[in-house]
């Protein structure tokens, strides 16, 4: 979702100008409500000296800073990012190239992606190698107006991508590393019924099984029950299903693992610009057609935890267990922030 309208976007400005030094500079675009950057399209670009997008470590837990267990996960790094393109921003899906490499979507309609470099533990000590480049339509033109919101990001088996997006709602397939950005999309056969969500209400979670089925999931496509539609794809084959976030909270990512299981983000939005995220774990077993699952929570962020407006997920298997990232999306303004956090959760965690 790309936005949360006036109401949102205004009090978040305004947690945002009373939680920093009030200066000119800072007070004076408050007064534009909803600030956001014209972002032109443009070929790839990468900053040679890995500074296009600045990693600045931050505190989850401000009252205890050295706290690393949150429930069954432990938090290995977490990171505010920025950069002074302003293509930058609007972090919709995260995944894992084939390549190693970290791949995102901007809800803008932008491909960005960055090396990883880890420690002998595994976790996330920077990114670099940025690029960011414009998506391409089946016109080998860059996405534009109503086929620009891209949602979600999956990676398939064979290293293609699927990216779905909202407004104009559908799946398209791009090609596997190193050909992604300049690849021309090819389109994913979908339910019809995804196709007749609410403009902002589609897709917003994607993932693909390791057999090459994937699950799509809806952030505000209702059923009459109050859970939310979502879908089992294989080969051209669907199977509806049905997806019960907690009260008041809404689906924005999701992410299966290699045993079937699958990990769903969920975020939500109150007034005066609060907001909570979780993540819950769905077994496998449970995904079958006319199911109505509910995830089990693992972990919950909501003040004065780091708590952004999280968006999008990815997974990466070790010996260790099963790395978490997690991104925000700062919906280009200038008072929220594209935070990135990673999580480890264990082979065997306990009950």
């Amino acid at each position: 979702m790309s936005g949360s309208g006036f109401d949102a976007t205004f009090w978040m400005m305004l947690r945002r100008v009373k939680s920093r030094p009030v200066t000119a500079a800072r007070l004076a675009p408050f007064a534009l409500i909803c600030v956001f950057f014209c972002v032109p399209p443009a070929i790839v670009q990468s900053a040679e000296d890995g500074a296009l997008v600045r990693l600045t470590p931050i505190e989850v837990d401000p009252k205890r800073p050295e706290r690393r267990s949150f429930g069954v996960l432990t938090l290995l790094s977490a990171f505010q990012l920025e950069s002074k393109d302003k293509r930058f921003g609007g972090l919709s899906g995260l995944s894992i190239g084939a390549d190693g490499k970290l791949y995102a979507i901007s809800d803008r309609g932008y491909w960005l992606s960055a090396k990883m470099q880890l420690g002998s533990d595994g976790v996330l000590v920077n990114l670099t190698d940025w690029q960011i480049a414009p998506m391409l339509g089946p016109s080998k033109k860059p996405v534009r107006g109503v086929l620009r919101d891209a949602e979600a990001l999956a990676a398939v088996p064979d290293g293609s991508f699927l990216i779905a997006f909202e407004g104009r709602h559908r799946i398209w397939r791009y090609s596997p590393p190193p050909h992604t950005f300049e690849s021309i999309p090819v389109p994913v056969e979908i339910p019809r019924a995804v196709t007749q969500a609410p403009g902002n209400a589609g897709v917003e979670a994607l993932t693909v099984f390791p057999d090459g089925r994937f699950l799509a999931l809806t952030e505000g496509y209702k059923n009459p029950d109050g859970s939310f539609k979502g879908w089992l794809i294989d080969k051209g084959r669907w199977a509806e299903l049905s997806y019960v976030p907690a009260a008041g909270f809404h689906v924005t990512d999701c992410a299966a693992l290699d045993n079937g299981d699958v990990l769903v983000l969920e975020r939500r939005y109150v007034p005066l610009g609060i907001l909570s995220a979780r993540i819950t774990l769905v077994k496998g077993s449970d995904l079958r057609a006319g199911a109505k699952v509910a995830g089990k929570e693992l972990l919950k962020l909501e003040a004065p935890l780091a708590a952004e407006n999280y968006e999008a997920m990815a997974v990466q298997q070790t010996a260790k267990g099963t790395m978490i990232f997690i991104a925000s999306d700062d919906n280009y303004s200038l008072f929220q922030q594209t935070v990135l956090l990673q999580f480890l959760l264990p082979n065997n965690p306990p009950d």
